[in-house]
C-alpha cells in the first residue's frame, strides 16, 4: 500500500510480507519522489511470464520466490530496487532520489489511483 501523509510517501508492508521484505514500512519525502508510472505489462522477468520487462536482479536483502513473489531490496543494474511485488499486473514503479533506493516496484490495489495520488501530490509541490 502507499499513501502520502503530510510531505511524505508511505509504503506500507503488511502481513506476511513484512517478513519477505524484512521493512514494515518505508517513508520517503516527496522532495525525493520522481515519479510513479504503472504498466500493466511489468513482469519480474519470473520463469514462464511473457514480456518481460523487469528482472529483480540480485538479492541483496529479502525473498525471491520465482513466479510467486518477490519482496526485499535487489542490485539492478549498480542500483538498488525496493520490491514487493506478487502480482506483476497490479506493480506501479516509484522511481526516487534517496540513499537507499532508486526504484520501488510494489504492488497495490489500485495502479491507476496510486499513481494519480502520487502524481497530484507532486503537482502540488512543485
Amino acid at each position: 500500500m502507499a499513501s502520502i501523509s503530510g510531505d511524505d510517501l508511505v509504503v506500507t508492508i503488511k502481513g506476511i510480507r513484512k517478513l519477505g521484505t524484512m521493512k514494515s514500512e518505508l517513508s520517503i519525502p516527496l522532495a525525493k519522489v520522481r515519479g510513479a508510472t504503472f504498466d500493466p505489462a511489468l513482469s519480474t522477468g519470473w520463469p514462464g511470464l511473457k514480456n518481460a520487462k523487469q528482472w529483480p536482479g540480485i538479492k541483496v536483502l529479502g525473498t525471491d520466490v520465482y513466479g510467486r513473489y518477490l519482496g526485499g531490496t535487489f542490485s539492478q543494474e549498480g542500483e538498488r530496487v525496493f520490491w514487493d511485488v506478487a502480482k506483476p499486473e497490479n506493480a506501479i514503479v516509484i522511481t526516487v532520489d534517496n540513499d537507499e533506493f532508486t526504484r520501488l516496484i510494489i504492488e497495490v490495489e489500485h495502479p491507476e489511483d496510486t499513481v494519480r495520488q502520487i502524481e497530484a501530490a507532486l503537482a502540488r509541490r512543485a
